[in-house]
């Protein structure tokens, strides 16, 4: 007989509007895509231990930082057989648990490695390394971070000296700060890695150019000589993974081994620069959009734990009579319901924002394969802002919802002592957030003063004429005046912002670095505003998209709860004073947003089954489909190795009893 928090799983399920099923199709693309992600989880984690979701993670109980990388080596193999046997991309950027596949020793190598061979190399070098990286002969990494300095390409220090009598490369080191660090799979797992370094020509230097290394030999894996590599220890997460340094002494690499599909170096030392001088930027906008692509997925994971355990932990109610102690599932309960359920939202905006952002980047590469960079600053833009917004929203997010869940949530069992601290690591990876949005915030300066036939389709909004506000009887459910009012909103800071630069410059003669540093926050605040909006307008879209139905009704809902929330927020700069609120909106906004979550609660639970996240995927506890909690809780603490110890002697733990315990009893100290 099922227990009472199976019972009220079930409860909540029944209770759902619409097929969760069919918004699984939706989310993935398609039923047959469907069928081939669940085949390919299963095969995965048939061949893991945490299949069997009734024993108790390895990574919960008493892992080292060797037991952690052993860990990572084992999922990472899976996630190659997976690829080379069954010719399956599922695992190429995600982990069998969801995490971006750097949290793997062999993670850069499909993620960053591959991507970057095929943009950087010329179709000779195509020829000879990719059969390699594709069939795992060879195993790599991408070597760009240094210790002093990260995704600011002009400052990398690494040399790389063409000697023309040997007709090499040699890449070296010249400085502590020049040390290659922070590459995954870098410390012991990649046998090769591209190197970004300053090419440099009898003396003169030609500026980052990439250089394919072997630094490992493939018979005992033991690292050439010239090159010091190791781990860089414990983080706060992504333990499974080799993160390493690298120190170069002088290491010599052929002349081929220059990635050429842009610039050459002939024999003699000529240099023959290409025409595209931007392609280098590539890897870098490729991480970023997958980056966006993983980080929806790990806040879907965050809320589907969360509003599980909410839905059948009952604690507490709202009498104001003491003689009632029935308590009620804490998702019953507003504050609980808002922040669980709009973080749920906020996925299936990152979502479709990401989708959209995937097919601006295609459509940017396609364009570039012939020649044409003319969509790069766009493209460039809109994946630095949206990586800063996704990773940010997501981290926020995961951690609330860690909060939502109590005590409990506290435990590593629960799933967040994984999820948070690899979530919380994309707000920095491929560039810190507040870097991101100031690259945004210079595009869209260069905008506002732009003239309409030079601006992009989604970035029109920026020379319209601005309006002075919403009627008061606005209808807030209306996607158009959510639009609107996002819209209103990045329009104004936008245009606030470029003409403060120009103030600053022409009236107070600062100069143009001094102008920015001083608007900083104001231009940060606006290319936030525009990303928001492009994430809405990507949501709203998404759903008109969709034929009428049940499906699209609940995302209609959930849009709406996505905007309504984002006006609401405290991150919701610009919306008031002379633009398009008041303080009567911003009532209505709290009203309506009330009954939203009204009209969503019902759903909670079919929109988290919809991401299809296994139970094994999730490594929680607290967030199994079923819903029985507690046993599942008692069965893993059982398993805890101390616990386990501890049985054996009679429920002492003797090693600590007999050399700290024992003595203050018996006054020994």
């Amino acid at each position: 007989m099922a227990n009472r928090q199976i019972q009220l799983m079930n409860e909540a399920r029944a209770r759902a509007s619409f097929d969760s099923k069919e918004l699984t199709n939706l989310i993935y693309g398609g039923v047959e895509v469907v069928r081939v992600r669940d085949a390919a989880f299963a095969r995965i984690e048939k061949a893991l231990p945490s299949s069997a979701t009734n024993n108790l993670p390895a990574t919960f109980g008493e892992a080292s930082r060797s037991a952690q990388y052993m860990d990572g080596l084992q999922f990472g193999q899976a996630m190659l057989k997976e690829k080379l046997v069954h010719g399956q991309s599922v695992f190429d950027c995600i982990t069998p648990r969801y995490h971006c596949a750097n949290a793997s020793p062999f993670g850069l190598h499909f993620l960053m490695f591959i991507p970057a061979l095929k943009l950087l190399g010329s179709p000779q070098q195509l020829a000879h390394w990719l059969p390699l990286a594709e069939s795992g002969k060879i195993l790599g990494t991408y070597c760009q971070t240094e210790l002093g300095h990260g995704t600011f390409l002009r400052g990398l220090e690494t040399t790389a000296i063409f000697d023309e009598v040997a007709d090499e490369f040699i890449i070296h080191s010249p400085t502590i700060s020049s040390t290659k660090y922070w590459p995954g799979g870098l410390g012991y797992s990649s046998s090769h890695a591209i190197v970004m370094a300053r090419l440099i020509i009898s003396d003169r230097d030609h500026g980052v150019h990439p250089f394919i290394a072997q630094l490992r030999s493939l018979e005992d894996y033991t690292p050439f000589p010239g090159v010091e590599l190791g781990d860089v220890g414990l983080k706060l997460g992504h333990n499974s993974s080799d993160n390493g340094y690298a120190v170069f002494t002088h290491f010599r690499v052929p002349r081929t081994h220059l990635l050429m599909r842009n610039a050459q170096v002939l024999r003699d030392g000529t240099y023959v620069a290409g025409t595209n001088t931007k392609l280098m930027y590539g890897t870098m906008l490729f991480a970023r959009r997958i980056i966006i692509d993983i980080v929806y997925f790990q806040l879907a994971q965050a809320a589907t734990i969360a509003i599980r355990y909410s839905t059948v932990r009952e604690q507490g109610n709202l009498a104001f009579d003491a003689s009632e102690s029935t308590e009620v599932p804490i998702l019953m309960f507003k504050s609980q319901q808002y922040r669980l359920l709009t973080i749920l939202a906020r996925s299936f905006a990152l979502l479709f924002a990401s989708k959209r952002a995937g097919a601006l980047y295609d459509e940017m590469a396609a364009q570039q394969a012939h020649g044409d960079d003319s969509m790069l600053p766009h493209v460039h833009a809109t994946m630095a802002g949206l990586k800063a917004y996704a990773t940010q929203t997501a981290a926020d997010g995961a951690e609330d919802a860690r909060k939502c869940c109590g005590g409990h949530g506290y435990l590593a069992m629960s799933g967040f002592g994984n999820l948070v601290p690899t979530v919380t690591a994309m707000a920095t990876v491929e560039g810190e957030n507040y870097v991101m949005y100031q690259q945004t915030a210079r595009f869209l300066v260069k905008c506002a003063s732009a003239s309409r036939e030079d601006l992009h389709e989604n970035l029109l909004y920026l020379r319209c004429p601005v309006k002075t506000g919403l009627a008061a009887d606005a209808d807030f459910l209306d996607p158009v005046i959510q639009s609107e009012v996002l819209r209103q909103r990045a329009s104004c800071l936008v245009e606030e912002y470029t003409e403060a630069l120009r103030v600053s410059q022409t009236r107070d003669r600062l100069s143009p670095t001094q102008a920015w540093n001083l608007h900083m926050m104001g231009l940060i605040s606006a290319a936030r505003a525009h990303i928001e909006y492009v994430v809405l307008d990507a949501f709203i879209t998404a759903v008109r998209q969709i034929e009428a139905g049940s499906i699209r009704n609940v995302l209609h809902r959930v849009c709406s709860l996505f905007a309504l929330s984002c006006i609401e927020s405290p991150q919701g700069h610009g919306f008031v004073g002379d633009r398009s609120l008041s303080a009567h909106h911003l009532r209505r906004v709290h009203t309506t947003i009330n009954d939203l979550l009204e009209e969503v609660l019902p759903d909670a639970v079919a929109l988290t089954d919809a991401w299809n996240f296994s139970d094994a995927s999730l490594e929680s506890a607290l967030g199994c489909r079923d819903g029985d909690v507690y046993e599942r809780m008692m069965k893993w603490t059982r398993q805890v190795p101390l616990n386990v110890a501890a049985a054996r002697t009679g429920g002492v733990f003797r090693p600590g009893f007999e050399e700290y315990i024992q003595p203050i009893l018996k006054g020994k100290l």
